[in-house]
């Protein structure tokens, strides 16, 4: 009996220890397949259909996408042109010029203007509504019949139009490409208008052309490779692996030439051969390192899997305290079974306890959303208050809080502590103090007074004493009360100067004073914001902090710049 039990015993850890090896090359052969073959098949596939597209690949953005960038860029450069004819031609002191024929006024304004920098017009041409030429600049010399013929069509087509009466910027401007002397010339071509009425009839025209060279070195710095014009019909594409044409026609739709644009043959064929490199290089190198790390992992994981049960039991063993589901019973001669039993009691119990939280989350998010829009609704109660006093300063406490934002960031990533929250509600809030002065000051077309004027420079102080009634505000009221401070000591209310001012009010002086030139006011039109900048620029050092007016500047560059990529890369990235 004793022998049989012995043997008995044997047998058992014999068989334990051959399926515990039996275990262990099993997950690792099923380890090596599942890391190896899916590495296999995307290998081939890639080898088989990536590479042979990728020439495809390449004509595609080198020329396609090329194409229409150019075609969006001699759109964007029309576009240009017609707002500068607008901008000269929808003005009420010339429309009084045009209706009462005073050369010297358009003159002065048309062709002794235009042709210069930064316009470059090469063909300047004014009309009165009869049709006569009042204003006269061309390079070419006089006009002949025929071509005079196709201007004075686009100029009795713009006349006869009938514009919207509401909006400067539906008024649609005649654009395109014509012939005047042989040469090519890009025009644009818009109806004068009185921009304080335009229920006032056309008064006459106004049409400027720039000749195509000028308008092809417009467009060159949009592209990566050259472009030229010809109207030539066979082009030679000598040593270029690819060429682009973009037909051009004139107003009648005749065919007056093309733009080109050539690709360097070595660029492309150097790029395609790289990419194959790498790409190759790339894929045997992950192959290695997947099979190496799948072997180790292997070897590894099995160790693992012999001790987790074990693992598993000594866990669960420990658990005290209250729980949401029930202890589940476990088998001691479990051989993984009872990995899967405590497993699915974890997952249960940890679904449970995340529901918990996930209420308790959602009621805080609730609370949280609830106070800060009745916060954003009372600031926004403010600014709205102010602006049906003042209408021309519509928005303005918007634009001024996202400038100074922009810049605020900036100054944050170069070491200055800034609150940004506190520098955005101060900014909405910084004309708060104006609720107090009068509408009859606020939009007066005329200059101030002495006396009406000390009344405006009071609404810092007024809007610091009304943010003192709030505790939340304390902060704030201070970047209020010296955001009209000038650095040199020439501001308003207290004189004070330099360091002594908070960085945020230095920051709310700039933005509020570059959207106040940049938008129409009582006693003024707005200003461009190149001119606005020139402006501000002589006030760097005397009204505005250096530093601060730099990031300024990068604010309105990135703007630009940002602008630019969108226009210039569309879904390439």
């Amino acid at each position: 009996m004793n022998k049989n039990k012995s043997n008995k015993k044997v047998n058992i850890k014999g068989n334990e220890g051959l399926i515990k090896v039996e275990l262990r090359f099993k997950i690792l052969i099923i380890t090596l397949l599942i890391a190896f073959l899916p590495t296999t098949v995307v290998a081939i596939y890639v080898m088989n259909n990536l590479i042979p597209q990728y020439e495809k690949i390449t004509y595609d953005y080198f020329v396609n996408k090329q194409q229409q960038t150019l075609e969006r860029i001699t759109e964007k450069i029309f576009n240009d042109m017609a707002n500068i004819a607008k901008e000269y031609a929808i003005w009420n002191e010339l429309y009084r010029a045009v209706v009462a024929k005073d050369k010297e006024t358009i003159n002065f304004y048309w062709t002794n203007w235009l042709y210069q920098e930064p316009y470059n017009f090469s063909l300047i041409i004014g009309f009165s509504k009869e049709g006569e030429i009042i204003s006269f600049h061309s390079p070419v010399g006089d006009i002949e019949n025929s071509d005079s013929t196709k201007i004075f069509k686009i100029f009795k087509k713009v006349v006869d139009n009938i514009y919207p009466s509401d909006d400067i910027n539906l008024i649609r401007v005649e654009k395109g490409f014509i012939t005047i002397n042989g040469k090519i010339f890009a025009f644009v071509c818009s109806p004068v208008l009185d921009d304080k009425n335009l229920a006032k009839p056309v008064a006459g025209a106004l049409f400027l052309a720039k000749d195509i060279d000028k308008f092809v070195s417009l467009i060159q710095p949009y592209m990566v490779d050259r472009i030229y014009f010809t109207n030539q019909t066979v082009i030679s594409t000598n040593n270029r692996l690819l060429s682009n044409k973009l037909q051009l026609l004139d107003t009648e739709g005749n065919k007056i030439g093309v733009l080109v644009i050539d690709y360097n043959e070595k660029t492309l064929l150097n790029v395609k051969k790289h990419f194959e490199k790498l790409l190759i290089i790339t894929f045997l190198f992950l192959i290695v390192l997947t099979l190496l790390i799948s072997f180790l992992s292997g070897v590894c994981l099995t160790k693992k899997v012999v001790q987790l049960e074990d693992y598993a039991i000594s866990l669960f063993s420990n658990i005290n305290g209250d729980t949401v589901t029930p202890k589940p019973n476990i088998k001691k001669e479990g051989r993984f079974e009872n990995v899967e039993i405590i497993l699915e009691y974890f997952s249960k119990e940890i679904k449970s306890k995340i529901s918990i939280l996930k209420q308790q989350d959602e009621l805080l998010k609730e609370l949280f959303e609830r106070e800060k829009r009745n916060f954003e609704g009372a600031i926004k109660l403010l600014i709205s208050i102010i602006e049906m006093k003042d209408p021309y300063t519509k928005g303005h406490a918007e634009r001024v809080m996202k400038y100074s934002k922009r810049i605020g960031e900036k100054l944050s990533s170069k070491g200055y502590k800034i609150d940004l929250f506190d520098l955005e509600i101060a900014a909405y809030l910084h004309d708060i103090g104006k609720i107090v002065i009068p509408e009859n000051i606020l939009n007066k077309p005329d200059k101030l007074t002495q006396e009406e004027y000390a009344i405006v420079k009071r609404h810092s102080l007024d809007g610091y004493n009304i943010l003192s009634n709030i505790e939340y505000f304390d902060n704030i009221k201070e970047i209020v009360l010296y955001h009209h401070e000038n650095v040199d000591g020439s501001g308003y209310p207290l004189g004070i100067k330099g360091d002594k001012i908070p960085v945020e009010s230095k920051i709310i002086s700039v933005a509020d004073v570059f959207d106040a030139l940049t938008t129409d006011r009582p006693y003024r039109k707005a200003f461009s914001e190149q001119k606005a900048i020139e402006i501000m620029k002589e006030e760097v050092g005397k009204k505005f902090d250096p530093e601060v007016f730099e990031a300024f500047l990068a604010v309105i560059k990135e703007e630009k710049i940002i602008n630019l990529v969108e226009m210039k890369i569309d879904g390439e990235i």
